[in-house]
């Protein structure tokens, strides 16, 4: 995984590229929500599929159509844009600094435990 990232691994320019885009995006959190947003009302877009006929969609008091599911995904990449970490649906603690928060997606995506669920069938022992 870390041959990906360049000939320094993950001190070189792939740390550096990353904390450039991730800056980029929390500064221009606001259009990107605003584009997101637009799914939540798009009709086309299905979050998840249907059982047998049930939807979990509900229709507000305005007669709109509104998606549970996709409004907690909206949620969590906004929440994820201003550096609020969630690991299994729990929030851990405060917003982290660009840096700190590229450190901690390069640690999760070196972590093995991580690799192997990701992996059906990886043996890292061969």
């Amino acid at each position: 995984m870390v041959n990906g990232m360049g000939p320094m691994g993950t001190e070189g320019l792939f740390r550096r590229a990353c904390e450039v885009t991730l800056r980029l995006m929390r500064n221009q959190r606001e259009p990107l929500m605003s584009v997101l947003k637009t799914f939540l009302h798009d009709p086309l877009v299905e979050w998840s599929k249907p059982v047998r006929g049930n939807t979990k969609t509900a229709v507000n008091e305005t007669g709109e159509i509104v998606n549970e599911k996709a409004k907690t995904h909206v949620q969590d990449i906004d929440q994820r844009l201003q550096g609020v970490i969630k690991n299994r649906n729990r929030v851990k603690g405060l917003p982290l600094s660009i840096e700190g928060h590229v450190h901690h997606l390069i640690q999760d995506a070196t972590d093995k435990n991580l690799l192997c669920q990701m992996y059906l069938g990886w043996a890292p022992y061969m």
